[in-house]
């Protein structure tokens, strides 16, 4: 996977660390979301010396090229950040424990066009959160 991600940096122009590395390692390790804080505390284990501030510039990096998405979680006062995807996902959200699912079929799509058609608004994006509880939260 490391040569992966070395090659997407390229692609991007952005420099080959072993920082940047590492944190895309974690963020794909998890396929969740992780706020800077958290990734820093699990990156330390790997480098001691490794610095939230690092962290920060490094996420904002691999935000502004579109490497990662950061995402606002209604449950949650941070932002967390996640590996963009090459699809079109939507996320469940546990209430109890926060397990987020990754979604792809979109309710929505055709929605959008009736909106541009209805309102003159031509839309370029839209995010949707289910927020409930998952099954292992359901029957506990």
């Amino acid at each position: 996977m490391q040569t992966y991600f070395q090659n997407l940096l390229k692609e991007h122009d952005l420099k080959v660390t072993k920082n940047r590395l590492m944190m895309l390692e974690a963020l794909q390790e998890d396929d969740t979301f992780l706020s800077a804080e958290a990734l820093h505390k699990k990156l330390l284990k790997h480098n001691k010396t490794l610095s939230l501030s690092t962290v920060y510039r490094a996420m904002e990096a691999l935000v502004e090229v579109g490497i990662i998405s950061p995402v606002n979680i209604e449950t949650s006062k941070e932002t967390l950040y996640e590996l963009s995807h090459d699809e079109h996902a939507h996320h469940l959200i546990c209430l109890k424990c926060h397990k987020i699912i990754h979604f792809h079929h979109c309710p929505v799509q055709g929605y959008g066009q009736t909106i541009e058609k209805q309102y003159g608004f031509k839309v370029k994006e839209h995010k949707l959160e289910l927020y409930g509880y998952c099954d292992k939260c359901q029957n506990a």
